[in-house]
């Protein structure tokens, strides 16, 4: 898929202009060396993996929530928002507390989110 290509390519990039290497790579983010290496081929990683990926490629706060945010685009997970809009706060906080969710989770606040949507249309 052209979405978890991107995300390969992105991080090939970074790992290149950081002279990091697969294992370096994988120090500095918490994942395997294989992890790195299957992203880059193209492998749609975790969501977890993409929040580790950006707080090791970015930092803490905005800057890293944004960077998260680009990466979920990239890998196919969110579709990008018109206009560049930035995440409020609610949208913010709500990102950090569902990275921490588990497969289930998700799909149940994903469930939840739709019924919400339905909701609003009527």
């Amino acid at each position: 898929m052209g979405g978890q290509t991107g995300l390969g390519e992105w991080l090939k990039e970074r790992c290149k202009v950081e002279g990091l290497s697969l294992r370096q790579a994988a120090a500095k983010t918490g994942l395997s060396h294989a992890t790195i290496g299957d992203i880059i081929k193209g492998v749609s990683p975790s969501p977890e993996s993409i929040q580790k990926l950006a707080h090791a490629f970015s930092g803490d706060g905005k800057e890293r929530l944004a960077l998260e945010d680009s990466l979920l685009i990239l890998a196919g997970y969110r579709t990008q928002r018109p206009n560049g809009q930035d995440l409020s706060q609610p949208q913010a906080k709500l990102i950090d507390m569902v990275s921490q969710f588990d497969e289930p989770k998700i799909k149940l606040m994903a469930r939840f989110a739709e019924f919400l949507s339905e909701m609003e249309k009527k």
